[in-house]
């Protein structure tokens, strides 16, 4: 019977890493930080880049690539940093789901999120807040925007006065394939 149950269970397991498996490839990312003093601290970026980045008061843009994060660009000002982040959404087709992601900003997360409500289904935009095990390696300032694309290639709220679109292609975006294995119940 327990036998049957781990067995049940192991197969149950197999199909979740399956469906992340699949989920994995749909989801692109891009942030905004505030300060360069915390990825120079974590050793993340040199002190010729974190100097002149200071110096020039830029805010970078990333984006994760093969499981590594990449610099995706600079911004001149925090809310140019911000706008970046909606018009990564307003030129992404074939949305299913948004994720805003903050550290210390949570009324700049909230505005974005009611600026991308106006071009997107405010019911399938979420917010959450960065754990410190991950907010420490950037520093406060954090904004993140994830976008999971939808599986099939034609809109499903097509319906609800919105024209269908196609596709999502955004070149300088690639998210890593990772492996998952179980062990045999």
């Amino acid at each position: 019977m327990a036998g049957a149950r781990l067995a049940e269970a192991g197969e149950s397991l197999q199909a979740i890493m399956e469906e992340i498996r699949q989920a994995i490839p749909r989801i692109h990312t891009l942030g905004v930080f505030d300060t360069l003093k915390y990825l120079l601290l974590g050793g993340r970026i040199g002190k010729a880049k974190a100097l002149l980045g200071t110096v020039l008061n830029v805010k970078p843009l990333i984006t994760m690539r093969d499981g590594e994060l990449l610099p995706a660009g600079l911004a001149r000002t925090r809310s140019k940093g911000i706008e970046r982040l909606f018009n990564f959404v307003k030129n992404a087709l074939n949305i299913q789901e948004i994720a805003i992601v903050h550290n210390t900003t949570p009324d700049e997360a909230g505005s974005l999120k009611e600026r991308i409500a106006s071009i997107f289904d405010r019911r399938r935009i979420h917010i959450a807040k960065l754990g410190p095990a991950l907010g420490v390696h950037g520093g406060p300032g954090i904004l993140l925007l994830a976008l999971r694309e939808k599986v099939s290639g034609i809109r499903q709220d097509a319906g609800e006065g919105e024209p269908s679109k196609k596709g999502f292609s955004l070149p300088s975006l690639h998210i890593p394939r990772l492996s998952f294995s179980c062990p045999k119940l």
